[in-house]
Parts: structure tokens; C-alpha cells; sequence
């Protein structure tokens, strides 16, 4: 399987390279063509762009794999991979103009995410991984690098991230989020995808983000993996099907669950 997945990471680095700066003929744009999702968030014209023409790439080169995408109808195809496709994690930052945001391409086989890519082209900034193949940042043209997660190991001592404040909607998730702020050392909302590069990369120490679709962290689960860090959702499962991400660099995790459990308690 290594030598296909490698082609197939290849295939996802280019591919989400080439259009994900499709996007930045938009971005900065006043007369930005958008408008607004049943669940409030925008779509613009580039999300579009930039998701037809990953697909159009994954049909050419693996056509009988499955596509979800955010923004079109599920491909179902007739082999054991699936491509999932965020054209633009951080759309709000894309409109409002801030170059926190990236296109997220992920392929699982038989539903289990084994590689990922996250590109920030307004930052020229891309880190990608595949289960086995380790974790790899790039920057400005740069060779890539191996990425690695930071080493703090008391919370006290973190930086924990996560999108929006406004993510953490019931009375449990808000008393979350105020415990988080008070037992950290610091914490900041360093968007959307931008998120998982950071805490890939080690310059933030954990990710908390209970609100969530597949495609905003299917990418992130082989990255953060092969940085060396630990994915769960808020009860500590090692699931793809919960809607809930919590990420750390593996030796705060246990920590963070035991703090995220005592706010919104274990899953029933």
C-alpha cells in the first residue's frame, strides 16, 4: 500500500496546490460574488472554482474513487477510497480579507482518513501527511521540512486554539471554552484550518473545536498523527464519525480530557 498512497500524496499536494490558487484570483475582490448557506456560513464563487477543479483532477487520475465535497453532491464511485474536499476552510476570513484560510483535501480508504493535505495559499504555506509517510511543511517555495509537534507537557504551560468562541453554543461547551481560557497559558483563535498547521508544526500546543463537518478535519486527523500528536473527540474516542475534534500534541491530551470531561461529561 505505501507506494500507492505515495503516489496518492503526491497526486493531493499538487493537486490541492494548483487549485487552491485558484482561489486567490478572488480573494481581496470587492465585487466578490457570494452568498449564504442554510446554516449561515458563506460560499463564494472561488469555493466553487476551486472544488471543480479538484474534482475534475481526482476524476482524471482516479475515477472510480468517491468524492464529498462541501460545496457539490457526493460522486459515488466503485473503489475503497474517498476524497473529501474543503475548497475554503475559513470562508470568513476569506471574505473579510484575512489570509487565514486553505483548501483541506483528505482521501480515505474504507472511511479511515489516510492522508491529508492542508494549503494556505494567500501565505504560500502548505504541510501534508500519509499514515506511515510522516508529516511535511513547506513555506514559501521552501524544500519541505518534517513537521513536529511541540513538546509541552503541562497545561499551565499550552497555548490552546481553536475557530470561534461562537462554536461553543450550548451552556456545557461556554463553561468549556472559560475553563480552557483559565487553565491555559494562553489562548487564541487562529482560524479554521490555519489552526491544524499551527498545532502540526508545534507554535500552538493543543486544538479544541466541538462544532465540526468531516471535511474540516478529515485532512487534519494524518497530520496531526504523523506530527506525532493525538486526535480524539471530547470523550476521548478515536472516531471519524463524531462532529467534535480535540487535537494536542499527545502529552497534553490526557490533561485536556480530564478538564473537558468534568464541563461537559462523557458521551452517553
Amino acid at each position: 500500500m505505501s507506494d500507492d498512497l505515495q503516489q496518492r500524496l503526491d497526486f493531493a499536494v499538487a493537486a490541492t496546490q494548483r487549485s487552491a490558487k485558484l482561489t486567490l484570483e478572488y480573494f481581496g475582490a470587492s465585487d466578490l460574488d457570494q452568498s449564504t448557506k442554510h446554516d449561515g456560513t458563506p460560499v463564494t464563487v472561488a469555493d466553487r472554482a476551486c472544488e471543480t477543479d479538484l474534482r475534475k483532477q481526482i476524476s482524471d487520475a482516479y475515477p472510480e474513487d468517491s468524492i464529498l465535497g462541501e460545496e457539490f453532491e457526493r460522486k459515488v464511485g466503485t473503489s475503497e477510497y474517498e476524497w473529501i474536499i474543503d475548497p475554503i476552510d475559513g470562508t470568513i476570513s476569506f471574505v473579510q480579507g484575512v489570509p487565514l484560510f486553505g483548501t483541506m483535501f483528505a482521501c480515505m480508504k474504507n472511511g479511515h482518513p489516510v492522508l491529508g493535505v492542508i494549503t494556505m495559499p494567500a501565505l504560500d504555506e502548505t504541510i501534508y501527511a500519509a499514515e506511515g509517510l510522516g508529516c511535511w511543511h513547506t513555506t514559501q517555495g521552501a524544500m519541505p521540512k518534517r513537521a513536529q509537534v511541540s513538546t509541552v507537557d503541562q497545561l499551565d504551560q499550552s497555548l490552546i486554539n481553536t475557530t470561534s468562541m461562537s462554536y461553543f453554543r450550548t451552556p456545557a461547551h461556554r463553561r468549556l471554552y472559560e475553563q480552557l481560557d483559565a487553565h491555559a497559558k494562553h489562548t487564541r483563535g487562529w482560524s479554521d484550518c490555519y489552526g491544524w498547521a499551527l498545532l502540526a508544526t508545534g507554535r500552538v500546543d493543543a486544538m479544541v473545536e466541538p462544532v465540526l463537518s468531516i471535511w474540516d478535519f478529515a485532512a487534519a486527523i494524518p497530520i496531526i498523527n504523523e506530527a506525532g500528536g493525538r486526535c480524539t473527540d471530547l470523550s476521548g474516542i478515536e472516531t471519524f464519525e463524531s462532529c467534535e475534534l480535540v487535537a494536542s500534541n499527545g502529552v497534553l491530551h490526557d490533561q485536556l480530557l480530564v478538564l473537558i470531561k468534568s464541563q461537559v461529561g462523557p458521551k452517553s
